[in-house]
């Protein structure tokens, strides 16, 4: 025993050394056992808050970092211009369909001439009749019965004139008819423009950045501040490629976050990045840059790995951004990896 205290005197430095790196050894194959990286963040979907209208801002509802559940408003755009619109669409509706009234009662009317000139040319052409058969007899001059024609002739014109009369007041009640189609269809629209004058979420989430204050003017689509969509929160694993092979939709994960230390939660991968951008093009001449990496060896390229967290608690908060550890519940191959990526030369 005591050659045994003497041999660690004597050679302490280097038992210490071998410990440490056997300790290191270790460690890095229990990270390694299953693919893990600590490039990964926290993120959720996210979208920038706009008003769909022009106008300037009336009411703001909602402050900075503040909650708001889905279907909420968060401010309101200046509604009299566009429940103005809406009030001259309805009496604009109202004249037309007042002047296609009138127009029906006019068809109404035509009709009733049409069969008053149809009577008229029925005793006109019964009149000429007579006379014609008179004349033949020589028993009527034949002026009479060249007026009997002419007026016949003439009640026959009028009733042509009342049916052409017709059909035009019928085109206008058409054309009535869409004009009122084209005004109803813009009042619905007006009626969707002034309820976006009230902007509201989307979702359950979270207000960031808002630094607007009511009497600003904003024109459609200009952003105003941001929203974070809390329904669900996801993970970006970034992971080599050298581990991308064994990675599907399904496969489960552990999570550990940075802001919230001894937890461990459980994730989804639900899809693999097929892309990263390597590319690079000078802006003043368009040719490309290659980067000048390192001569020994290559490090291996990442791609972003999608996963959902699937256990956590409401009373967690996640900050969209924070760090992530991930541990991917597939088998690795640490030892292979170690050497291919050490003493694989480019």
């Amino acid at each position: 025993m005591k050659k045994y205290f003497d041999f660690l005197k004597r050679h302490l430095l280097e038992v210490q050394l071998l410990l440490w790196i056997t300790l290191g050894c270790i460690y890095w194959c229990y990270w390694h056992f299953k693919p893990f990286t600590p490039n990964a963040f926290v993120f959720a979907y996210t979208r920038p808050v706009s008003s769909f209208t022009d106008g300037f801002i009336t009411d703001i509802y909602v402050k900075n970092n503040q909650f708001v559940k889905k279907g909420q408003t968060l401010f309101t755009v200046f509604k009299e211009p566009y429940k103005l619109k809406i009030e001259e669409l309805e009496n604009e509706i109202a004249a037309r369909c007042a002047e296609l009234k009138s127009q029906e009662a006019a068809v109404k009317r035509n009709l009733s001439e049409q069969k008053q000139a149809q009577a008229r040319l029925k005793n006109d052409q019964y009149l000429y009749t007579q006379a014609d058969n008179m004349l033949k007899s020589s028993a009527v001059a034949g002026e009479y019965a060249e007026e009997r024609l002419r007026a016949m002739q003439e009640s026959q014109a009028q009733l042509e004139a009342l049916k052409y009369a017709g059909e035009e007041i019928r085109h206008r009640c058409s054309m009535i008819e869409a004009q009122i189609k084209k005004l109803t269809a813009s009042l619905e629209l007006n009626k969707i423009w002034y309820a976006l004058t009230d902007v509201k979420a989307f979702a359950d989430g979270y207000i960031t950045n808002l630094t607007i204050t009511p009497g600003g003017y904003y024109r459609a689509g200009e952003v105003l501040c941001g929203f974070v969509d809390t329904s669900c929160w996801y993970v970006q694993a970034n992971i080599k490629e050298s581990e991308l092979s064994a990675i599907r939709p399904g496969v489960k994960a552990r999570i550990w976050l940075w802001q919230h230390p001894g937890k461990v939660y459980n994730g989804i991968v639900e899809y693999t990045g097929y892309a990263a951008e390597r590319r690079k093009m000078s802006a003043q001449t368009g040719l490309t840059e290659v980067e000048k990496e390192n001569e020994w060896f290559l490090l291996p390229q990442r791609f972003p790995v999608q996963i959902k967290i699937v256990d956590y608690a409401e009373s967690d908060k996640f900050t969209h951004g924070a760090s992530a550890y991930v541990e991917l519940d597939i088998p690795s191959r640490p030892i292979r990896q170690f050497f291919w990526e050490i003493f694989l030369w480019d």
